[in-house]
């Protein structure tokens, strides 16, 4: 990538005369709490804060990550509130001066108005607002709209990056140009985590880069899905986006983290401007609340701006631990010492009070408290009436967090500094092998019997391909190597007393490492251990395949004929049946349900083409009672032919990588 970004604060004077400026911001939630008396109002003073913003700084455009709205259907009081503060500010007589590219019948082919709002000579628009949905205001229902939907209608909102199916998804650019600025825009809306990161895993997700000039254009794109990871395949991974980007926006995480940050491995940069209110009661949300003014020059120059938002009600979090406390201590006594701690969080909350008229000045407050015995609880309810004029949220002011009597704190198993340097040192694409390998090696707890990378490794097995047994096998080979270097230099190490025998080893455990280290043990240890993994699999798998041959072959005993008798009954089932009979003339005329075959790696493919492997259905007549007509044989499914019907759905065609449209052509870039 031949883009680069300015320093500083962003403000490159001699070039602001030719710049592209978008203002980013996301997850504005509004409608969240509006039942509140106190909070109501929250999220729509700032969304009002960020077009005023947007105004101020004259932006070409303003550009929403998902989750403009915090509920899926918004109450008509908060739809009502929304369209009136846009109305104020995306109607006016300031000129567009850049020019839209794309094909808006392809843009906007799901919505009411197939084209952007300020090409619409009925309208008068003054700065245009560009969206994607959220997990919060994504589609649902009949006909699949959502609530941008509506201000699309309306012509307030531009909504983009619609995902049409679940199957396969092809994103398309939305193509600007402001002089000789060129931009192109992908939008990607918000969709289950897990669905997309199969989708990415399958190379189902296609973006469309125009052919011509490809190399001139910035790349931005815009996505709302988990960054951090909740688990193996609910978050999506820098890696998975294409090297191309030059920005990619961050929705969905409410840190506040507006600054680019560059990916090495990618090559591109990512900004993550965070929620402009507090939805829940965590350090993450605790951070200044910001938006990011984007400024693009020519040659796909840019910086963002960052400008702290002032009118977001002031959230503080503490921490408190009870568990010390005797089981003498009177209920009044604990309520008196909580009561100070959190009259200190007030008294800290008063820094974050910026003196804007419209900031809401109560704090929100949160105590976290740990503790051992239910004598140390007290009333969350009563409590919060002490404190109904000082704070926000006098109901949920405390949180309380039992901790079992006798078990060690995490600060007593791991080295805090250690753990705090390794995130801090990290950037946010920075991997779990490898802050696990940092933290071990600048602890004061290092490792004895296992190695740094050894560790790393098999964690980065863990994670990447689930395999649940890399941990327990790379303890098993490198502790059975380091006791049999223990054995084998045992006579020096018994020598002496017991404090010389502790001495003598933890010396040998050293110099084994190193030895490990210069003679790169560690290497060999991992290719044992891929080695162990993978003929584990094999094992694993001959069992798979040996258990559905047995099952294959299983032929049900043929009842006797008192047995058929009590089958037989009296009824004539026109039930479903489960195999077909090349003669059968069963009355119903049953159907055949193709089976559903589990893959290994969790793929379910249903309706498999099964002509060959059962003859077609004879016609329905009359046949002898509960049982199989004569001549009819019992049919069978056999293994071979199951994969002979995956072969021939695998060798489908399937369509080429280039697309037409109007104006420009586009190509699939993996």
């Amino acid at each position: 990538m031949d883009s680069g970004h300015l320093g500083g604060d962003g403000r490159d004077r001699g070039m602001s005369e030719d710049s592209f400026n978008i203002l980013l911001a996301t997850d504005i939630h509004l409608g969240f709490a509006e039942r509140d008396p106190i909070r109501g109002n929250d999220s729509f003073i700032t969304f009002k804060e960020i077009l005023d913003i947007g105004l101020r700084e004259e932006v070409d455009f303003i550009l929403l990550g998902g989750d403009l709205f915090h509920e899926n259907k918004p109450s008509r009081q908060c739809l009502q509130k929304c369209m009136d503060i846009l109305r104020q500010y995306v109607f006016g007589p300031k000129p567009i001066e850049f020019e839209f590219l794309s094909d808006p019948e392809e843009i906007f082919k799901t919505a009411a108005v197939k084209t952007v709002n300020y090409e619409d000579e009925n309208l008068n628009i003054g700065m245009p607002i560009f969206s994607i949905h959220g997990n919060h205001d994504d589609p649902a229902g009949l006909g699949q709209f959502c609530s941008l939907d509506l201000l699309s209608t309306a012509a307030l909102v531009n909504y983009f990056g619609k995902i049409e199916s679940l199957k396969e998804i092809h994103v398309r650019p939305l193509l600007f140009r402001k002089g000789e600025i060129s931009l192109a825009l992908f939008g990607l809306s918000a969709i289950k985590d897990d669905r997309l990161h199969r989708l990415f895993s399958e190379s189902k997700v296609t973006f469309m880069r125009p052919q011509e000039d490809k190399e001139s254009w910035f790349n931005l794109l815009v996505l709302h899905q988990n960054r951090v990871a909740h688990g193996p395949k609910n978050h999506i991974p820098e890696s998975f986006l294409p090297k191309f980007m030059n920005l990619v926006f961050w929705g969905h995480e409410h840190e506040c983290l507006v600054k680019e940050e560059y990916n090495q491995l990618q090559d591109f940069y990512v900004s993550q401007p965070g929620s402009s209110v507090a939805t829940s009661l965590v350090p993450g949300e605790m951070k200044q609340k910001a938006v990011g003014i984007l400024r693009l020059h020519k040659n796909k120059v840019f910086e963002i701006e960052e400008v702290p938002l002032k009118t977001v009600r002031p959230l503080i979090i503490g921490n408190l631990s009870v568990t010390g406390l005797s089981e003498d201590t009177s209920e009044e006594e604990i309520s008196d010492l909580i009561a100070e701690e959190i009259n200190n969080l007030i008294e800290m909350s008063k820094n974050k009070v910026t003196g804007h008229p419209d900031q809401p000045t109560l704090p929100l407050v949160r105590l976290n408290i740990e503790y051992e015995l239910e004598s140390q609880m007290i009333s969350t309810t009563l409590f919060g009436r002490r404190f109904q004029d000082l704070v926000a949220n006098p109901s949920d002011i405390l949180k309380f967090k039992k901790v079992l009597p006798g078990k060690q704190s995490k600060e007593g198993i791991l080295d805090a500094d250690a753990l705090e340097d390794a995130f801090q040192n990290a950037s946010l694409n920075e991997r779990v092998e490898s802050l696990v390998e940092d933290y071990f090696k600048n602890s004061e707890k290092p490792l004895h019997l296992l190695s740094e990378r050894g560790l790393s490794e098999a964690v980065r097995l863990f994670t990447d391909k689930e395999d649940k047994d890399a941990l327990e096998k790379i303890v098993e080979i490198q502790m059975k190597k380091t006791m049999d270097y223990l054995k084998k230099n045992s006579t020096y190490i018994e020598e002496g007393s017991f404090d010389d025998l502790k001495s003598n080893t933890d010396a040998f455990l050293e110099q084994f490492k190193c030895e490990r280290k210069e003679k790169k043990k560690d290497e060999e240890d991992i290719a044992e251990l891929k080695k162990e993994l993978e003929t584990q699999k094999r094992h694993r798998g001959a069992r798979t395949v040996q258990d559905e041959n047995e099952e294959d072959d299983y032929v049900n005993p043929v009842p006797t004929s008192a047995a058929r008798a009590k089958l037989r009954g009296r009824g004539r089932g026109r039930g479903e049946t489960k195999t077909r009979s090349p003669k059968g003339k069963a009355r119903g005329g049953g159907r055949v349900t193709a089976p559903v075959i589990e893959l290994e790696d969790d793929v379910r493919i249903e309706d498999v083409d099964m002509d060959e492997t059962i003859p077609p259905s004879p016609p329905p007549g009359r046949g002898a009672r509960g049982g199989r007509s004569v001549g009819a044989k019992r049919g069978r499914t056999t293994q071979s032919s199951i994969k002979e019907a995956l072969s021939r759905q695998s060798s489908l065609p399937r369509s080429s990588g280039t697309t037409q449209r109007r104006g420009y052509n586009y190509e699939d870039s993996d």
